[in-house]
C-alpha cells in the first residue's frame, strides 16, 4: 500500500486526477449487492389488467371459437 501512495505522489495533479477516475470506474464495475425491497417497488409499478381490461380478450376468444370459415 506505501508503494502504492508514494507513486500516486509522484504524478501531477492531471495524473493524479487520471488514477482517481480510473479508480472510481473499476469501484463501479463491482457487483453491487441486489435489493429486493427496490425490485419490489419496480415491480409493483407494472400496469395490472382490471377483470373489465381481461373480459374483452375473453370475448374475442370466443368470437374466434365461433368463427366459422368459408369452404371452398
Amino acid at each position: 500500500m506505501g508503494e502504492l501512495i508514494s507513486k500516486f505522489e509522484l504524478l501531477d495533479p492531471a495524473g493524479k486526477q487520471q488514477l482517481l477516475d480510473y479508480l472510481e470506474f473499476l469501484l463501479s464495475k463491482k457487483e453491487k449487492k441486489f435489493d429486493y425491497e427496490e425490485y419490489r417497488k419496480k415491480i409493483l409499478e407494472v400496469s395490472v389488467w382490471s377483470e373489465e381490461d381481461v373480459a374483452v380478450f375473453d370475448e374475442i376468444r370466443q368470437g374466434f371459437k365461433n368463427w366459422k370459415v368459408k369452404e371452398w
